[in-house]
């Protein structure tokens, strides 16, 4: 297994190493799957997204909605999901397969994945198998005990991501304003301290706009509302917390800002459809 995963794509990962040893940890991987099969009828809905960067890589006949547009795909086809997009998967007349990871970035080193010119929520064609590869590698040392496992999948990520950069066409540099760089640092603020009492009155004064029109350019830059990716922010550090320490689904409600129990399940169950301790139970091992 070992050579299997050290002979795949051995090019890009001698480029991706050379990069990283310029800078820190740049992707963390949440989630992942390879060649998960469902019923010509499956469809899965998304009005709201989800957090997170999400790669799909089709690998049958689909049809996926990204926001309004609408694609009908052939197998080998890549999509780079933005966070908190929109987004529909259906099959189309046969059995759906796609390999996925949920991923983020981290921020100090956004100027990486910028680099690649990848475009996002549209269809990417691959020529190759080369990414699907890269993805059975990251699932089967994701699963596993190996040292320095994290490391691995960071190079491991920043393969793929430059392999698909390949078939992306060149987009033009978009022009960041005051407000862009300041709402980014608001929503960096916002997924760092998810229990802090956020309001759009204090959130508008750092950007000495008014609340309407601080709410409005915050929906058009991340397509959410801010108060909504609040509640984003606080469900995701529960998931994180239920999987990853030993804190009682109390104690996890006062980390993420709720002050009652009751109504910090009622708002997991809407987010994760299954309740905090059931979702633990489920998910953990």
């Amino acid at each position: 297994m070992l050579k299997n995963i050290i002979d795949i794509s051995v090019l890009s990962l001698y480029n991706v190493i050379k990069i990283t040893a310029e800078g820190g940890k740049v992707v963390f991987i949440y989630q992942l799957g390879w060649h998960w099969k469902h019923k010509a009828d499956f469809a899965i809905e998304r009005p709201n997204g989800h957090f997170g960067s999400q790669l799909i890589l089709v690998q049958s006949k689909g049809r996926l909605c990204m926001g309004e547009n609408e694609y009908h795909v052939e197998k080998n086809t890549a999509f780079i999901v933005k966070s908190c997009m929109p987004h529909c998967i259906y099959g189309d007349g046969e059995e759906y397969c796609d390999d996925w990871i949920r991923f983020s970035t981290e921020k100090e080193d956004n100027d990486f994945i910028e680099s690649l010119g990848l475009q996002f929520n549209v269809p990417i064609k691959l020529e190759d198998n080369s990414v699907s590869e890269l993805v059975h590698a990251c699932e089967e040392i994701f699963n596993s005990d190996i040292s320095k496992k994290n490391d691995t999948l960071d190079h491991l990520m920043r393969a793929i991501l430059l392999h698909v950069s390949r078939y992306c066409s060149p987009v033009p540099n978009e022009k960041h304003s005051y407000y862009d760089t300041e709402l980014e640092k608001i929503r960096c603020d916002i997924y760092g301290s998810p229990a802090k009492d956020w309001n759009v009155p204090d959130m508008a004064e750092k950007l000495n706009i008014s609340p309407s029109h601080f709410q409005r350019l915050y929906k058009s830059r991340y397509g959410i509302s801010c108060m909504k990716d609040v509640w984003t922010s606080r469900m995701e550090y529960a998931k994180q917390l239920l999987l990853n320490t030993e804190l009682s689904a109390n104690e996890i409600s006062y980390m993420c800002g709720y002050q009652n129990y009751e109504y910090f399940s009622r708002s997991f169950v809407k987010y994760a459809c299954v309740s905090p301790v059931k979702y633990r139970s489920k998910f953990k091992e």
